[in-house]
């Protein structure tokens, strides 16, 4: 955007509540470059999920869950069931929200993408005109996917079918069988002999944003799995007794040799493990600067090194990577 669209003056550059936005200094138009809301459904029958084939660009060619954009006057519930028709041929009811997502198609553009359960009322199934294919696929089957969204979406689907892990069977106190018992909104393996308690708490972890003079971001391309070949931010889980502070500070060493300062915390993340989705992590992500050492990938990488936000790899490891880095970007433009 180049002109007002009230009274056609060239616009400029203005920091307006902490970010640069474009405002017209005739009228004082602004151009807030709001997210654009999108809305679609994960449609699951017998155990697999509903998936479309893209037809046109962005990611033409991949798969996504039916999501398409809001019209005026139409709730997020009526645009899903809208796009699932459109698209797919079949009628269906929205039941219940999955979550929130922020998918990227340009560094200019950002959509709010509400995913929601939905329950099928009727239809035949059809791909739309706007759609190359549309299939059923099964959780260990999935094609390439299209947009953060969906791999978000689906992820969660995942954590919510599987449930909460039974990896303890006996109690470690007194070796009493360990028997299933409501404690709040879910169950929890507990000892009817001692009354001990297997809480499923969160595994944590800390990552790092390094960033060097130049802006650029430091990248590790993993080693073992999950997601071998794909880049991630160097960290890892805590050890006994260790601050993620700490962690974050050896996590870095130990991946890339390089020596770092953290300057502050980014964010927070909870979400499941790629490892094993019954179990969740949360992440404590920091930015850090360079105090010393030699870039070298470590023992448990295959590579390390420096990227800028317009050249960041393609196969970014998780969408929690993906999303630490929309929020570094956010904060620096």
């Amino acid at each position: 955007m180049q002109f007002c669209p009230y009274c056609s003056t060239s616009l400029e550059t203005k920091l307006i509540e902490q970010y640069e936005r474009l405002a017209c200094p005739k009228c004082d138009w602004v151009y807030w470059n709001s997210p654009v809301p999108a809305a679609g459904c994960l449609i699951e029958h017998g155990g697999n999920i509903l998936l479309v084939r893209r037809k046109t660009p962005p990611h033409a060619g991949e798969w996504s869950l039916p999501v398409g954009f809001l019209q005026f006057g139409e709730t997020a519930e009526q645009a899903a069931a809208r796009e699932v028709a459109e698209e797919t041929g079949l009628r269906v009811e929205t039941t219940s929200l999955i979550g929130t997502y922020s998918d990227v198609v340009n560094p200019q553009r950002r959509h709010l993408v509400l995913i929601f359960r939905s329950r099928i009322l009727g239809g035949a199934l059809q791909a739309g005109d706007d759609a190359a294919a549309v299939a059923w696929f099964s959780e260990n089957n999935l094609p390439p996917l299209a947009f953060a969204s969906t791999r978000s979406a689906i992820e969660m689907w995942r954590a919510e079918r599987h449930g909460p892990p039974t990896a303890y069977y006996f109690c470690p106190r007194c070796r009493s069988k360990l028997e299933s018992r409501p404690f709040g909104a879910r169950n929890q393996q507990a000892c009817p002999t001692c009354d001990w308690i297997y809480w499923i708490n969160p595994i944590p972890i800390a990552e790092t944003i390094v960033i060097n003079n130049a802006g650029q971001v430091l990248l590790i391309k993993r080693k073992f799995p999950p997601r071998v070949g794909d880049w991630a931010l160097p960290g890892g889980f805590l050890d006994w007794g260790e601050s993620a502070e700490a962690a974050a500070i050896r996590e870095v060493r130990e991946e890339t040799g390089l020596e770092v300062r953290l300057v502050r915390l980014l964010c927070t993340m909870g979400l499941p493990s790629l490892l094993n989705p019954e179990h969740c992590i949360v992440k404590s992500i920091f930015i850090g600067e360079i105090i010393g050492g030699r870039l070298q990938a470590g023992d448990d990488a295959l590579d390390a090194s420096f990227f800028s936000w317009q050249d960041l790899p393609e196969n970014l490891a998780t969408e929690s990577t993906r999303e630490a880095l929309n929020r570094w970007r956010d904060q620096i433009l």
